[in-house]
């Protein structure tokens, strides 16, 4: 981005960073909306031009925030990530600010039937979120890439404030990557931590909620698994509690966002601890 140090190859693809060729594209976008499009996905720089942000929220999803009234301080941050289109009737809870909402592409299939047929209910969903914007792994797996276009087509065709940006394959090759020569080898790193990572190059001061990945709180009280629902996660793909060791290193070492677990967080002001940095850590995928 230029007169900025911020990388414009962290998270999604652009055309400064895109080495997929336009015969790729084409392919995809067709196979998504035969009839054709004047999409044009790839945007001119990164759309993150506020960065680096002096404070930022990312907001996971874990039972730990049902009656935390963390719902005031997330709103206050100045950027707020959220992840896998979360229900914001929580509002006292989490908050209703939104700046990025991730998706992962087999939720269009789980709740949307795969936008074959009824497309509304999936643009009224986003519409949630306001003017955010949508981040999709739409190259992570070939299976997809097609319902990944076709989300961003809905999106266009109902006129969503919404912007839909793919992830950068590259860049996510090389955080895995990174993380691996460090010791962290799950199946396959979460959304949350990919971002929590991502976010680190982008904010100056980076506050978690919701990342506390165990059945119960600190007190010993029973938790559910989401603070929507007790759905469990899938077993074997994610390495959430060894995740969650990461970032409390990382926050030991001055480098690292500041976790807020409990429930009942005692007042600790949303932005207001020691600037962590740009993500140094991770020079390599930078």
């Amino acid at each position: 981005v230029p007169g900025s140090e911020f990388p414009a190859n962290v998270g999604p693809v652009v055309k400064q960073n895109s080495r997929l060729s336009p015969l790729a594209w084409a392919r995809a976008a067709a196979s998504a909306n035969p009839a054709g499009s004047s999409s044009q996905p790839l945007t001119e720089g990164s759309p993150f031009q506020g960065a680096p942000y002096e404070c930022c929220a990312v907001v996971g999803n874990g039972g730990i925030l049902r009656d935390s009234g963390c719902g005031p301080e997330i709103d206050r941050a100045q950027f707020v990530i959220r992840f896998n289109l979360p229900p914001l009737s929580f509002a006292a809870d989490v908050g209703t600010k939104s700046s990025i909402v991730t998706m992962n592409p087999s939720i269009l299939h789980a709740r949307f039937r795969g936008l074959g047929r009824w497309r509304r209910p999936f643009a009224e969903a986003v519409g949630a979120y306001g003017a955010a914007l949508l981040l999709v792994p739409a190259f992570s797996f070939a299976a997809y890439t097609a319902v990944s276009f076709q989300a961003l087509y809905t999106l266009e065709d109902f006129g969503s404030p919404a912007r839909t940006l793919f992830m950068n394959p590259e860049y996510l090759a090389r955080l895995d990557g990174h993380w691996r020569s460090h010791g962290l080898r799950p199946n396959r790193l979460s959304s949350g931590f990919m971002l929590v990572s991502s976010a680190l190059e982008m904010c100056r001061h980076l506050t978690l909620y919701g990342f506390w990945p165990f059945p119960s709180d600190p007190e010993a009280r029973p938790l559910p698994h989401h603070y929507y629902d007790n759905q469990p996660p899938r077993s074997g793909v994610h390495a959430m509690p060894e995740e969650f060791t990461r970032y409390l290193g990382m926050h030991l070492q001055g480098c690292g966002p500041r976790p807020r677990a409990t429930r009942y967080g005692g007042g600790v002001a949303g932005c207001g601890g020691p600037s962590y940095g740009r993500g140094r850590l991770l020079a390599g995928p930078s």
